[in-house]
């Protein structure tokens, strides 16, 4: 039924009630412009009203006056900012036909009132949770899931907000010319050079070891396998002291190195690398080891019966089919190099590396002057790590698929 018989009877209901908020009102707040903007904001929600009294369900109404009875109430009487119901009330008149981006509304008003020095957090991270579950909560038999991701989102929100707080604690300008430090540019260069070539590195052995072993079999393949992961375990102080005592001057192999061939591994960029790929190996590792495990040697054995000897075969057949896991693992590689800090200290704390030169910043002059370098490092990373996941989805899967099918 249509709200046209009840709408009349409703609305000169709900103009009673506004009447009687707003001489509430009078008395809470006898400033003549704040009173003069609860009037128009009263008007402007009445008009509305009339507007929909002859297309909405009467049900509808009443759920209009009600919504509005609430943010009236929480705004003026809750966080005495009648001020707000000046924004938020238009509105939530204007949008209360389209009851999707009104959600959107409230979450912003929830956050602006209840959490006013987080609400720029808040609305980005509940406006993600509902967009998500506005899409999923309509599939059938779906009902326990969605309540399971809403409550595991709390664990990322949990991880994203220091990070969303960090990005705005600092001025553009601030930014510009902490992005612009010579020292800082050179440790933003070093950084990126250094676990790209890790990255490569791994790369190069770390997509064989895999494949070997997803393929073969052999006693003590579960010690090997649980090996892999041995350099996430270990604190990166420990994996720095490791290096060092390993490769460090005063260690036989880090003797050789520098006596034969000029290389010294403490505070050197070989350093860097060779603590980047420490801890970053694993990633790519299994990663690979995972997506030879699930393709199986089925169209391996096809192409080698066909003629294709085993290199071919790895790289014409194997490697694309594996591009999207292996550019996965490479994205993580990267992104663990470029972020390591506490092996660098023990092993290379010079030349500087972003993560590094802002811990040193840090110790140095205090956290105002350390917060815009991180801040840029966190702006500069999280790109990086846009291009690469949208070169993972096109670029790399484009370029082995062509390559499978010649």
């Amino acid at each position: 039924m249509r709200g046209q018989l009840l709408s009349p009877k409703l609305l000169v209901i709900g103009l009673l009630v506004l009447a009687a908020i707003h001489a509430a009102a009078w008395a809470i707040y006898p400033d003549p412009g704040t009173l003069a903007v609860m009037f128009c904001v009263n008007g402007f929600v009445w008009a509305m009203g009339l507007i929909y009294a002859g297309s909405m369900p009467a049900m509808r109404l009443v759920w209009y006056a009600v919504g509005y009875g609430i943010l009236f109430g929480v705004m003026v009487v809750g966080a005495q900012a009648p001020l707000l119901l000046g924004i938020f009330g238009p509105l939530y008149a204007a949008l209360y036909r389209t009851p999707k981006i009104l959600g959107y509304l409230l979450i912003l008003a929830f956050s602006v009132v209840f959490i006013p020095a987080y609400w720029f957090q808040t609305v980005v991270l509940v406006s993600a949770l509902y967009a998500v579950v506005v899409q999923i909560l309509p599939q059938r038999h779906q009902h326990f899931a969605v309540g399971a991701f809403a409550f595991g989102f709390i664990l990322l929100a949990g991880v994203l907000m220091p990070l969303l707080y960090l990005a705005l604690q600092s001025s553009p300008q601030t930014l510009w010319v902490s992005a612009t430090r010579e020292d800082f540019v050179e440790a933003l260069a070093n950084s990126f050079l250094t676990s790209t070539i890790s990255t490569l590195i791994v790369l190069l052995f770390g997509v064989p070891l895999a494949y070997g072993m997803a393929r073969l079999q052999f006693r003590g393949k579960e010690i090997i396998n649980s090996l892999i992961d041995l350099p996430i375990l270990i604190p990166q102080s420990v994996a720095g002291i490791a290096i060092l005592v390993l490769l460090g001057p005063k260690a036989p192999a880090g003797q050789f190195l520098l006596e034969h061939f000029g290389l010294e591994v403490s505070g050197s960029y070989l350093g860097i690398i060779a603590a980047q790929i420490f801890v970053s190996s694993p990633f790519l590792i299994r990663s690979a080891m995972n997506a030879f495990e699930e393709m199986g040697p089925g169209l391996e054995n096809v192409s080698r019966s066909l003629g294709a000897p085993p290199l071919s075969t790895f790289t014409r057949v194997v490697l694309p089919l594996g591009s999207g896991a292996i550019f996965s693992g490479a994205i993580l590689t990267w992104a663990r190099a470029i972020s390591e800090t506490g092996a660098l200290m023990v092993l290379a704390y010079r030349p500087f590396t972003v993560p590094v030169y802002s811990f040193d910043v840090f110790t140095q002059y205090g956290l105002d002057e350390a917060r815009p370098a991180s801040i840029v490092l966190l702006i500069v990373c999280l790109w990086a790590f846009i291009v690469l996941r949208w070169m993972r989805s096109s670029v790399a899967r484009g370029f082995f698929g062509r390559e499978a099918v010649s």
